[in-house]
């Protein structure tokens, strides 16, 4: 099991900072979406069969956040490279510990319901890679058409098997007409990055399709439990270049195995997911706070969502919007505007105004 837990969440921002991204943000139940998918985890196997790969920055919360797994089992990326090279060097970890390894790959920012059908799918798709040396993911069924999410198309039985499909192609984030498309023709999948594989299968697939991930990985692994780890790993981080797994693997396959899920599942990519899975008042709206300060006066506005800090919003005749107050940043946008944050992110790099990042 991989925990990938070294994301940013720019589409969270301003409450998302790179002190404090998205999945350590206690926003729902009280608990934040890395402690759900941590939970996941341990229903699924042993706290010794965890991994979790994480900036250096954040290894002290997780470390205080996830007693039961060992400190040695947190990997701590020396720099952000994208989820190639964050799964590839799990990879590389766990075929150390055990070269038949099957991993099952969980992103901390994900909300998943219920669980019991969850965990048999993915136990199954573990036994499925573990029996075809296959690729093996699950795959939501799309609600909408959607520019933010990656496609499978996937639309045969695999061996007859009831529940399993043979993946023919991923497509990363099609544009709003292809979306429209697929999305119409029933034959594709949300791809909600839950990859399973045994780990010597994944670190061939690097190797064949995105050598430039895979190059620094022998090397790495030559030396684990080394005083020479740190700064190889370290090395292998500078050497690689920023790629996700959607694009140097995934996107080059032509046979797979798809898992439609029997869950309901969120990637909470945006201002607009997390209002639609809070609780809301009459008209509509989301007021909350995770900080439980702030206090709200709404005429006339509906479908909001507001997020408070420690002054009073108030607002008239807004519909669809989303109102984010914090201690030194303000979001006013949309609700159907919520991906375009990231460019906001993307601006505030551009002129410098890192002290708001």
């Amino acid at each position: 099991m991989l925990i990938l837990a070294g994301g940013g969440g720019t589409r969270l921002w301003p409450v998302s900072r790179d002190e404090s991204p998205k999945q350590f943000l206690r926003i729902f139940e009280g608990k934040s979406l890395f402690d759900h998918a941590l939970h996941r985890a341990l229903a699924i196997t042993t706290a010794d069969k965890i991994f979790i790969s994480t900036s250096e920055k954040y290894f002290s919360l997780i470390k205080s956040t996830a007693t039961k797994i060992p400190a040695e089992n947190i990997i701590r990326e020396p720099m952000r490279r994208d989820t190639a090279m964050a799964e590839g060097v799990g990879a590389t970890y766990i075929y150390h510990r055990d070269p038949e390894a099957v991993i099952c790959n969980f992103p901390s920012d994900h909300l998943i319901s219920p669980l019991s059908p969850f965990i048999d799918q993915m136990k199954l798709a573990a036994k499925m890679a573990a029996e075809t040396d296959l690729f093996v993911t699950l795959g939501v069924k799309p609600t909408r058409a959607h520019t933010g999410m990656g496609h499978i198309k996937a639309i045969k039985k695999f061996k007859n098997l009831p529940g399993v499909l043979v993946g023919e192609k991923f497509v990363e984030k099609p544009p709003l007409e292809v979306a429209k498309m697929y999305t119409a023709s029933g034959q594709y999948y949300w791809n909600a990055h839950l990859f399973t594989w045994k780990a010597k299968v994944f670190l061939q697939l690097l190797k064949k399709y995105a050598p430039k991930v895979y190059s620094q990985l022998p090397r790495l692994q030559a030396v684990l439990g080394t005083d020479s780890e740190r700064q190889v790993l370290r090395s292998a981080f500078q050497m690689a270049p920023t790629l996700a797994t959607d694009y140097a693997v995934a996107e080059k396959l032509r046979k797979f195995i798809c898992i439609p899920a029997k869950f309901t599942w969120s990637d909470v990519g945006d201002w607009k997911e997390v209002w639609n899975h809070l609780p809301k008042d009459a008209q509509g709206n989301v007021i909350f706070s995770t900080l439980g300060k702030g206090d709200f006066i709404g005429v006339d506005s509906s479908n909001n969502l507001l997020m408070l800090d420690k002054q009073l919003v108030s607002i008239v005749g807004l519909s669809n919007m989303l109102v984010v107050d914090t201690e030194d940043a303000i979001l006013i946008c949309p609700k159907d505007d919520a991906q375009a944050v990231k460019k906001i992110v993307e601006m505030l790099k551009e002129q410098g105004l890192t002290k708001y990042l």
